[in-house]
């Protein structure tokens, strides 16, 4: 969205200079946020990879469209990426400072040696388990996977979780299921219209689509495991040493920004319908669900939930998707001051709020 910004005369006379100059300092040592002076500042920079038209980012989208960096002093860019791994290579280069997308390929290059830290959330759970609608009640419970062929992708988290749980609880994934790798979600849902497949994991809100077209959501993911972290804010190490100032201005953004998507839902969803060009139904209906007609996977969360981002690194491990006898310990690898300091900063501003004070205990609970 266009951005403004405000030159500062500096006045010629040295007395008024040097007034200026000291109501500016006295400024400085104010604990309250003043935005004047920082729309007055040279806005600082941060390069984030967005996909497509995804709106899973929903409180960078809605922090972007209603000006919220901006008043934060920041300048986001948005860089279009092809795929997830171009993403986080981007941002293993230097190319990118933020990749908000995915929590595999933050995993996955942790596991082999790359510096990336992830410092925050976007949405959490999120998989859907779709099938045709003469098989609507076929998954109850985790026996109830055995003996099933299953669709899946390899940048879905659900699939893999429920392969975790499933060894677990004692089944092996190699023979008592077949888990069979497709290359799309539209693939995955044509297979099981087709009957090529029992059932398949959908994410990103494709259930509903899914539904649309005839086939039925048996279950979730979260069903059977709550508050898996799916996509995270990923950055570098290099980024946070250079650029920490901007990334928690980021996280104070899009927490304003999750102020709006709770509270104000015909505000987020104009947001996110006017970026993604979906209708409006359908950013209600994956954001929030519909009453009678959708239950909505994804949950919308900034937090980088470490415990969670833990425990999904070792289901990883134990699964084989990445190496179990990786040296590298992602607990070394999450960065949750960044988040914590933005929200320090929100009750702050909002010291009454029951919403930022509820988020201060998920975030106490998540990563201690």
């Amino acid at each position: 969205m266009p951005k403004s910004c405000r030159k500062l005369f500096l006045c010629s006379l040295l007395a008024l200079a040097l007034l200026a100059f000291a109501g500016c300092a006295a400024d400085d040592t104010n604990d309250e946020p003043n935005n004047e002076d920082i729309g007055e500042s040279t806005p600082l920079t941060l390069n984030v990879g967005m996909l497509g038209t995804d709106i899973k980012t929903a409180c960078i989208i809605i922090a972007d469209e209603l000006g919220y960096y901006e008043e934060e002093g920041l300048e986001v860019n948005f860089e279009k990426i092809s795929n997830l791994s171009d993403g986080i290579t981007a941002v293993d280069m230097g190319k990118l400072d933020v990749l908000p997308f995915g929590v595999i390929p933050s995993a996955t290059f942790i596991s082999q040696g790359s510096d990336v830290v992830i410092f925050g959330g976007t949405i959490s759970e999120g998989s859907e388990i779709i099938v045709t609608p003469e098989n609507a009640g076929m998954i109850q419970s985790l026996e109830d996977f055995r003996g099933k062929r299953i669709g899946c992708y390899r940048m879905e988290t659900g699939h893999m979780v429920i392969k975790g749980l499933l060894t677990q609880a004692g089944m092996d994934i190699n023979s008592d299921v077949e888990f069979v790798l497709l290359d799309s979600q539209q693939s995955i849902i044509e297979a099981v219209r087709k009957g090529e497949v029992d059932l398949g994991f959908l994410n990103s809100g494709q259930g509903y689509i899914a539904q649309q077209s005839g086939l039925v959501v048996t279950a979730q993911a979260g069903d059977f495991f709550a508050d898996f972290p799916c996509c995270r804010q990923t950055t570098s190490r290099a980024a946070i040493a250079e650029k920490r100032d901007a990334l928690v201005k980021f996280e104070i953004a899009n927490l304003r920004a999750y102020e709006v998507f709770i509270n104000d839902h015909a505000t987020a969803i104009d947001a996110l319908a006017a970026y993604s060009g979906q209708p409006d139904q359908y950013v209600e209906a994956i954001m929030y669900g519909l009453e009678g007609e959708y239950d909505n996977a994804m949950i919308i969360s900034l937090d980088p939930n470490k415990n969670k981002v833990i425990d999904f690194y070792e289901t990883m491990k134990l699964n084989g998707d990445i190496d179990p006898e990786t040296p590298y310990d992602i607990a070394d690898y999450i960065d949750t001051t960044i988040y914590q300091d933005a929200l320090n900063e929100m009750i702050a501003r909002n010291p009454d709020s029951e919403l930022y004070a509820g988020l201060m205990k998920e975030f106490i609970a998540n990563n201690q």
